[in-house]
């Protein structure tokens, strides 16, 4: 029988050890897990990624309560192309905000998320976008193969699929400028 503190160690490991069965699996399936929040919005999936506390499940909430969108996942996505388009899925964990559903939709857009006094938005070039994106990728960074084939999913996506740089408040405003961005896009 274990301790109270043993059990909560031992779930600890489980979950990081379960995480990186799941980032192998994907990546063998051609995919990437990206460290975001996953709303659905009129059918399209927006991703809010960001490293962690700069305000992904802020914005997915704001866009939750101002648009109606639906939160798929509030920390995690895998991303893989399916007969070329970028669809992402939920996956079975959620970090803290504890939100996690298996549903897919095509990726509309993934958006990199900075904390600002104001609100700004730009899309970004392919070789910009995957600076913004790569350090967050669940990813085994010491199997050159991994990185090899996330490398190449990565570049793919960000060609395929717009990616911008929104620098921003946690408020409405944002949830405006990024809506009328996204207008050209959907």
């Amino acid at each position: 029988q274990l301790k109270s503190s043993e059990y909560s160690d031992y779930i600890g490991v489980k979950i990081v050890l379960n995480a990186m069965a799941a980032e192998h699996l994907v990546i063998e399936k051609q995919g990437v897990i990206l460290h975001a929040s996953f709303i659905e919005h009129e059918g399209k999936a927006i991703l809010f990624t960001a490293p962690s506390e700069t305000g992904k499940s802020t914005q997915a909430d704001l866009w939750a309560k101002h648009r109606g969108a639906d939160i798929i996942n509030g920390d995690r996505a895998a991303l893989r192309s399916v007969n070329g388009v970028w669809t992402a899925w939920g996956l079975p964990y959620a970090g803290t905000s504890g939100i996690y559903r298996n549903i897919s939709a095509p990726i509309g857009a993934v958006v990199a998320l900075r904390q600002a006094k104001t609100n700004a938005i730009r899309r970004l070039r392919p070789a910009e976008a995957i600076r913004y994106l790569y350090p967050e990728l669940t990813l085994h960074r010491w199997e050159a193969i991994s990185v090899e084939k996330a490398m190449n999913l990565l570049t793919e996506l960000v060609c395929s699929v717009p990616v911008y740089l929104l620098e921003c408040r946690p408020d409405e405003e944002a949830v405006c400028l990024l809506e009328q961005t996204l207008k050209e896009v959907f």
